[in-house]
């Protein structure tokens, strides 16, 4: 069947070497059939639990939406879609004190019962926004509209795009 395979025994070491790359050849075959076909789990960007999902969207609209009503206030710029980028989610804030030059969190209690003194949490950051209106191709609208948002977020101009609505 396989002539190759038959060997005298002055054949015994090419013998050995063939059988070794066949089985490397067989494994790299099966590698390839079966090593990719596990579905890979796409991670998510924001890889938060789902009610600081819902807590940051909720967010991220009502600022888009407060975004929107301020383009919308400025002269020539009429229906205004707005879409946010923000930069985390929600962090706490703990206190901290300092002792010489090290920093640590100013602790509560004692025992099991020790806590970090909890003050609050900061709202992301908002890395970009970008306005698609009606008057967004007017180079004094996106001028305004830019210097407008710059203020208000603390954002770079690079930051901020305006275009015009499409029909």
């Amino acid at each position: 069947m396989f002539s190759f395979l038959k060997a005298s025994s002055e054949d015994a070491p090419q013998k050995g070497k063939l059988w070794i790359l066949l089985l490397v050849a067989l494994l790299g075959i099966l590698l390839l059939l079966f090593g990719g076909s596990a579905e890979k789990k796409q991670e998510d960007p924001l890889d938060l639990p789902d009610t600081q999902k819902e807590d940051l969207t909720a967010y991220r609209e009502a600022l888009e939406e407060r975004i929107r009503k301020l383009c919308e206030s400025v002269k020539g710029v009429e229906n205004v879609c707005v879409m946010v980028t923000l930069e985390r989610g929600f962090s706490a804030i703990y206190a901290t004190e300092w002792e010489g030059d090290k920093e640590s969190y100013v602790i509560l209690g004692s025992g099991s019962s020790a806590q970090a003194l909890y003050l609050g949490e900061s709202a992301p950051t908002v890395t970009g926004i970008a306005i698609v209106c009606t008057g967004g191709d007017n180079a004094t609208v996106r001028r305004e509209l830019t210097s407008l948002l710059c203020a208000a977020f603390s954002l770079s101009s690079t930051r901020i795009h305006v275009t015009e609505r499409g029909p």
